[in-house]
């Protein structure tokens, strides 16, 4: 239980840490974006007894970190609602790529479960910069294992998002 949090946590926290960043993104919020992941891994071990119930507890994890960082920047908002008109404007431009990223990533998501757990950690700790090595120790398998994993996982995704597309 505890060993699948720990693993659960170390190949979640480089997305966690950049999410959180996308939400505080202004110098003086930055701070805020290590106490949203601190809190997020607080919540996940709290229910580390009912992880084994998700599909996919890296989902959960995110789910938990975007409400964190609302919850802050309504707490914080007050105090750092100050934006000028140029800022503004940029921020209406954001909030449409913002829409877009979204949606991509909410359209990977679903892609993404549909892979094994296996395929599925390996290849976000791969989008998260680890290295082949780094992946095979934190996976216990050699670096050549999980490379052949990893390629068959973006090759599994890549269908799966091509047959998607074209469904619609």
């Amino acid at each position: 239980m505890q060993d699948d949090f720990q693993h659960i946590a170390i190949a979640i926290r480089p997305r966690l840490i950049s999410l959180c960043r996308s939400f505080f993104d202004r110098q003086e919020l930055a701070y805020d974006a290590e106490d949203a992941v601190q809190e997020t891994l607080l919540r996940l071990w709290q229910m580390r007894d009912r992880l084994d119930d998700y599909q996919q507890p890296e989902a959960l994890a995110v789910r938990i970190a975007k409400n964190v960082c609302i919850d802050i920047l309504k707490q914080t908002g007050n105090q750092h609602a100050t934006l000028d008109d140029n800022h503004c404007a940029l921020a209406s431009t954001q909030s449409d790529h913002q829409v877009i990223a979204h949606d991509a990533e909410r359209i990977v998501g679903i892609a993404m479960g549909k892979l094994s757990a296996t395929e599925r950690r390996m290849l976000i700790m791969r989008g998260d910069g680890m290295t082949m090595k780094e992946i095979a120790a934190a996976c216990g398998t050699t670096p050549a294992s999980a490379k052949t994993l990893i390629c068959s996982a973006r090759k599994q995704l890549l269908t799966i998002l091509s047959i998607r597309r074209k469904k619609k």
